[in-house]
């Protein structure tokens, strides 16, 4: 439209706007459009902004508590919007994590669900969800690749290989574990395979394959078991991978498990008794209902028989802790089912129990220590292993440090041991040796260890200290409230008898290492829970060499 809006009134080209009465000039050569453009978006009379100009949602985001959110109060306001995006890859992490169906998405249980949630949302089909997660995986493959591949990061791999029961077929695991820039641990399985047979070669080889497939360029450690094959597949790895050489580090869960093996031996024969009569009941149904009777006759416990998994010890223990709790209802089901003891070779008695009872008392020891060395939240809970990089580990604890490492020499040497790794004159077993030549020997050993420990920081110096900067004043030291995730100190007699006789140490050197080894360990109560990766997090500022050293020996 035009309209006598000039100076000498001459025409001007003018834009109306179509959903209110507001006019621009719109000449395309003096004005443009661009006042228009703008209008558009903020019209109030326009439909398409009737979401942005209305006021804002917000919704309360509660914190997780024990992981599932419930009994929680407290959480975080936030700005709530519509996006079909968000709910897409939503659904996506769904099908995925809890290993649904494609045709889920079709079920009129869960459209019906969905539509309640939110109606505008409309479901993919089948064929559609499972092309988008053929992408959602290529994407994260992609964002792994860019991760593992950077020299930077510290990569700790895991393998282990077995023989399929059913199909006699051998596979082949590796698992990569790392700390990201967040400083959260993540673990990744980054190879699954069959392998041609479980010989060294053939393991070092899939290894090689796998590391170079997926560019990783700094493997810190392999952790493995003790079958010998798995020195041969190391041996392979280290000529011809020059990025590795470091000795591999033994699965500690694995050599419980060995010992643990050969101390059932002893009472082989009424383990084996108990727990043929917990398959053969839980085998059946009817059998199952039967001996809920026979509870209920005698202990009306809540509890049940648990099946053993012969590859894992720790089962063992369950089993025939369930059994003993519910022994009185074994001599009530025998005295009612004549089949129980017609179809069992030898049927449970008191002395079978009592002997098991003695086996559980063994175990329960060893099923805290596996329980302990196997979970992700307490990283330097493998100290026992006496290689440099556990005792790194120790010292990058800020709950530990120095003082630990001196508590826990003399603790082995206590018990008649001495680390491997250390050059004391063998001649002179430890028990002759006087309480004084302990104590310098437990000196040495944590000299030793600092020395290390300064020649590994001054790699990272040389390698990260021109890219880092340190500026205490940024953040304030970290006291143990902030940090509640993981640890706790409660239940472990090693660490609490460390903490009553616990000393400060000081060291004459300046460095960022020496200020945080000379900075007291954080003092815990039993029940206090600590995350040393959100400390470190915290911390990182004030350490910035320190906390990468932290960061590739936590992972």
């Amino acid at each position: 439209m035009e309209r006598p809006d000039g100076p000498d009134g001459e025409l001007i080209k003018m834009a109306h706007c179509n959903f209110c009465p507001q006019v621009y000039r719109a000449d395309s050569v003096r004005n443009g459009t661009k006042n228009m453009n703008i209008h558009y978006t903020i019209c109030k009379f326009n439909p398409m902004n009737a979401d942005s100009l209305k006021q804002q949602k917000l919704c309360l985001t509660k914190k997780n508590n024990n992981g599932d959110g419930e009994g929680c109060s407290s959480g975080t306001l936030q700005n709530w919007k519509y996006d079909e995006k968000a709910i897409k890859r939503s659904l996506i992490e769904l099908i995925v994590l809890a290993e649904l169906p494609f045709k889920f998405v079709e079920h009129p249980a869960f459209i019906k669900y969905s539509k309640s949630l939110q109606p505008k949302y409309n479901l993919p089909s089948r064929h559609t969800i499972s092309r988008d997660v053929s992408k959602f995986y290529i994407e994260e493959k992609k964002k792994l690749l860019k991760f593992l591949g950077n020299p930077n990061h510290t990569i700790h791999l895991m393998t282990d290989t077995w023989t399929s029961t059913c199909q006699k077929i051998n596979y082949m695991v590796i698992t990569a574990h790392f700390v990201d820039d967040d400083w959260v641990m993540h673990k990744r399985v980054i190879n699954f395979k069959r392998v041609n047979s479980h010989r060294g070669e053939d393991i070092g080889r899939v290894l090689l394959k796998c590391i170079n497939e997926w560019g990783i360029k700094n493997v810190m450690t392999i952790t493995v078991d003790n079958i010998s094959s798995n020195d041969k597949a190391l041996k392979y790895l280290i000529e011809h991978l020059p990025i590795f050489d470091r000795a591999p580090s033994r699965c500690m869960a694995h050599i419980l498990n060995l010992v643990v093996k050969d101390g059932l031996k002893v009472h082989e024969k009424a383990v084996e008794t108990i727990g043929s009569a917990v398959k053969y009941i839980k085998n059946s149904s009817q059998r199952i209902e039967k001996f809920k009777v026979s509870i209920k006759n005698t202990c009306d416990s809540n509890r049940f028989l648990i099946a053993e998994c012969p590859t894992r010890w720790n089962s063992t223990y369950d089993m025939l802790k369930s059994a003993i709790d519910l022994q009185e209802a074994f001599y009530n089901y025998s005295l009612k089912n004549a089949s129980f003891s017609r179809d069992l070779e030898s049927i449970p008695r008191r002395a079978d129990f009592d002997a098991c009872q003695r086996v559980c008392d063994f175990l329960e020891k060893f099923k805290e220590k596996t329980e302990l060395v196997s979970t992700q939240s307490s990283p330097v809970a493998r100290y026992l292993i006496l290689t440099s990089i556990y005792y790194f580990a120790v010292l990058l604890d800020p709950t530990m440090k120095s003082e630990m490492l001196g508590y826990g020499f003399r603790h082995l040497m206590e018990n008649g041991c001495i680390p491997e790794e250390n050059e004391f004159d063998v001649d002179t077993p430890v028990e002759f040796l006087t309480d004084p030549e302990k104590e310098d020997k437990i000196k040495v050993l944590v000299s030793e260890v600092d020395t290390n420990m300064g020649v590994l920081f001054g790699l990272y110096n040389e390698k990260y200290g021109t890219k880092l900067t340190v500026n205490s004043s940024d953040v304030k030291k970290s006291s143990s409230t902030q940090c509640t995730n993981t640890t706790r100190r409660c239940g472990n007699t090693f660490l609490n008898s460390f903490k009553s006789q616990n000393s400060n140490r000081s060291s004459g050197v300046d460095d960022e290492l020496r200020k945080y080894l000379k900075e007291p360990p954080i003092e815990l109560d039993d029940e206090e829970d600590f995350d040393v990766l959100l400390w470190w997090k915290v911390n990182s500022p004030r350490f910035p060499i320190v906390s990468k050293m932290a960061k590739g020996n936590k992972s």
